[in-house]
C-alpha cells in the first residue's frame, strides 16, 4: 500500500492591520530613527525645568554681564553655557528647552482645533 502524503500549506494567521502598520512601521530605519528623535524631542519639552542649568523666564537669574557668552563658556554657578547666551544673559540651551515647550503646545492645540473644526463640518455635511 502507497501512503498518500499530503503536504499542508504554510498556516499563516490572519495578520491584524494594526500588526502590520506596525512591523511595516518597523522594518523602516528611518521611520523609527524619526520616531526615537520625536520622542526625545518631547521629552526634552516636557522635562524642561529639571535638565535646563537657567530658567530663562526667571528674572532673578539673568545677568547681563553674562550676555554674549560664546558656546562652552563656563557660567558662574557653576555650569557650562553650553550653546553659549544671548544678549540678555540667557542660557541658550534652556531657551530651547523651554521654547520647545510652546511650540508643541501651538502645535497640539492647532491640531485639536482643526479636528473639532472638521468633525463639526463633516457631521453637518453627512447630515445635510
Amino acid at each position: 500500500m502507497d501512503a498518500a502524503v499530503t503536504i499542508k500549506p504554510a498556516e499563516r494567521g490572519v495578520q491584524s492591520p494594526f500588526r502590520r502598520i506596525v512591523s511595516d512601521f518597523l522594518a523602516n530605519p528611518v521611520a523609527v530613527f524619526g520616531l526615537g528623535l520625536l520622542t526625545l524631542i518631547v521629552l526634552a519639552a516636557i522635562f524642561a525645568p529639571l535638565i535646563s542649568p537657567q530658567n530663562p523666564y526667571d528674572l532673578a537669574q539673568l545677568d547681563v554681564m553674562d550676555s554674549r557668552l560664546p558656546p562652552g563658556s563656563p557660567s558662574p554657578t557653576g555650569g557650562t553655557y553650553w550653546l553659549g547666551t544671548d544678549d540678555q544673559g540667557r542660557d541658550m540651551l534652556s531657551a530651547i528647552f523651554y521654547g520647545l515647550r510652546i511650540s508643541l503646545s501651538v502645535g497640539a492645540l492647532s491640531t485639536v482645533l482643526a479636528l473639532a473644526i472638521g468633525l463639526v463640518m463633516g457631521l453637518s455635511a453627512a447630515y445635510l
